[in-house]
């Protein structure tokens, strides 16, 4: 990372324990998009990775357990039951994601629930300060945490703090619509550094944070009476090699040989998601239904596989989604199996890499369409997988990945017939067209890596 000093990771989310020795195999665990991309910010050299354990306590304590590896430690806090839920599945998953994710219909406001986010990113700073050395560089991931940096200044440290929003950030007037709109705000200026996914994403903030604050813009940073926080853009990318190695193997896994069973000599579509709203995964099986219907002759001869991992069961709005996707499924496949061919394939459960990276493999197209995403990393898995074996993706202009990966069909999900072309166009695109459009984004993916995106916001940071 170009510097000898500590490196501090804090999210939400911290990964297995085991996933931090480099003898294991992380290629046959589940995957997880976060993870995967800030592992190669933890380099060669001394790290610190802090966040919720996902455990609860009874009481009102805040347990804290120590893992070393190596030059690696992971320190995992435990949360009261009662302001874990109100922190998780409330305040962050039912008015921060659709909030930022630009779904207003969807916010959900309890002052119950922030009071516990607050009390909850207090408790992080609480447990973490103890950990911190002064010349730490302190990495601060996602929205779950948008208070931590403002909490540890109040504490007393005064190292470099950074901090990184994994999502979209949308409109002043979708931002405003929250009630501590102007507090999270505040909470921002206190970084010395925000990354974004994408240019939008970045104008957004700032156009918010003026509009809001009534401070100003001065190069790429934005200036409210002492405080000065800058903005970047900051595309996160994945491990490429790693992905190429995994499919170079052509994992032969229970699942990927079923997959040719059921699919034999046919054209493979491919939709791996998260089941999250913000996907538009039903969006993508009508789409694909009303193909069916347009273009009879595709029928037996193409079929398609949507991988949806289970993802916050507990929380309504995800239950929903779930029956849903279940209808659809069901109402393409009466109406379109013939003999032993059934259009649509949904696998409802988590696949580790090893498994994702032979279905990858086998797909022609890949469907990466979201209605809103910050930016989604299948995009850029399935054409490490493929390595110099062109396929084609189908991308939504609504996530970050569109942004850089323009050699893709780049597509609005909310328009059923212009997505749907693109489908077809890429079950029958010529080899030449395919393999042109593939050289640029192998190109993309092998240059905007997880490495390349830890090392350029790190150094930002130590020059901000």
């Amino acid at each position: 990372m170009g510097s000898a000093q500590r490196v501090v990771l804090v999210s939400n989310r911290l990964p297995p324990a085991e996933d931090l020795n480099g003898d294991d195999d992380v290629a046959g665990r589940q995957v997880s998009g976060l993870v995967s991309a800030l592992r190669p910010a933890l380099g060669p050299t001394e790290s610190l990775w802090f966040g919720w354990s996902g455990k609860t306590s009874s009481g009102g304590d805040s347990k804290v357990t120590i893992s070393d590896f190596g030059s690696r430690r992971l320190v995992a806090l435990d949360l009261p039951g009662r302001d874990a839920s109100l922190f998780y599945n409330a305040f962050s998953n039912r008015t921060l994601w659709p909030l930022l994710h630009n779904f207003p219909d969807r916010i959900v406001v309890r002052t119950e629930s922030y009071s516990a986010y607050r009390r909850v990113n207090r408790r992080f700073a609480e447990s973490l300060l103890p950990h911190l050395r002064p010349d730490d560089t302190l990495w601060v991931h996602d929205f779950h945490l948008f208070p931590l940096g403002a909490v540890l200044r109040e504490l007393g440290w005064r190292g470099k703090i950074g901090f990184f929003l994994h999502v979209p950030f949308p409109s002043v007037d979708t931002f405003s619509i929250l009630p501590w709109a102007r507090e999270l705000l505040e909470d921002l200026l206190v970084y010395d550094l925000v990354g974004l996914q994408t240019r939008s994403h970045a104008r957004n903030l700032m156009h918010t944070l003026v509009e809001e604050m009534r401070g100003a813009q001065i190069g790429d940073a934005y200036v409210y009476g002492s405080k000065r926080c800058r903005v970047g853009v900051y595309p996160v990318g994945t491990d490429p090699e790693t992905f190429r190695q995994l499919g170079a193997e052509r994992p032969h896994t229970r699942a990927v040989s079923g997959l040719r069973r059921l699919f034999p000599d046919q054209k493979l579509v491919l939709g791996v998601d998260r089941l999250d709203y913000t996907k538009g995964v039903p969006q993508r099986l009508a789409t694909f239904e009303r193909l069916l219907e347009r273009r009879p002759s595709l029928r037996g001869r193409v079929g398609m596989v949507q991988i949806s991992v289970p993802s916050r069961e507990r929380v309504p709005e995800y239950a929903s989604e779930k029956r849903r996707t279940d209808e659809i499924v069901g109402r393409i496949n009466g109406r379109f199996s013939r003999g032993q061919w059934i259009p649509v394939n949904f696998l409802y459960r988590s696949f580790t890499q090893r498994e994702l990276a032979g279905f990858y493999s086998e797909a022609d197209v890949c469907l990466v369409t979201p209605v809103r995403d910050g930016m989604n990393l299948v995009a850029k898995e399935y054409v490490a997988t493929r390595g110099d074996s062109p396929g084609v993706l189908v991308l939504s202009k609504f996530c970050g990945a569109a942004e850089t990966m323009t050699d893709a069909l780049i597509v609005n999900p909310y328009d059923v017939k212009d997505t749907g072309d693109a489908i077809h166009r890429g079950i029958v695109m010529g080899s030449r067209e395919r393999a042109r459009r593939w050289t640029g984004l192998l190109d993309e993916v092998r240059t905007n890596t997880a490495a390349a995106w830890a090392e350029a916001f790190l150094r930002d940071l130590a020059d901000s």
